[in-house]
């Protein structure tokens, strides 16, 4: 199981590497951005410095109209593909 899914940037400081960015775009999976969680979870159990949050937050979402998956751009809800309205709430779960 995926827990979450992005891309991640490292920069060397002083004698270890840390993370410098971290986004959950991952048009694959298309990880809500309460995965943070998960993430930093993984980071801390290896021992990387980190942000305190996804430097970059992505809001996936599936269009219950045409199924489609979507990136909601400024809080605007709306599908580009079909104009249907997307909803609030997190619905885009691979497994499903």
């Amino acid at each position: 199981m995926v827990l979450s899914a992005g891309e991640i940037g490292f920069v060397r400081e002083a004698d270890r590497w840390a993370v410098s960015e971290v986004s959950n775009q991952s048009t694959g999976y298309c990880p809500d951005i309460s995965s943070w969680s998960e993430v930093s979870r993984a980071l801390d159990d290896v021992g990387l410095a980190r942000p305190s949050c996804f430097t970059h937050e992505v809001v996936f979402r599936r269009c219950p109209g045409c199924q489609e998956h979507n990136i909601v751009r400024e809080d605007d809800f709306v599908c580009v593909f079909c104009g249907s309205d997307l909803p609030e709430a997190w619905n885009v779960d691979p497994t499903a």
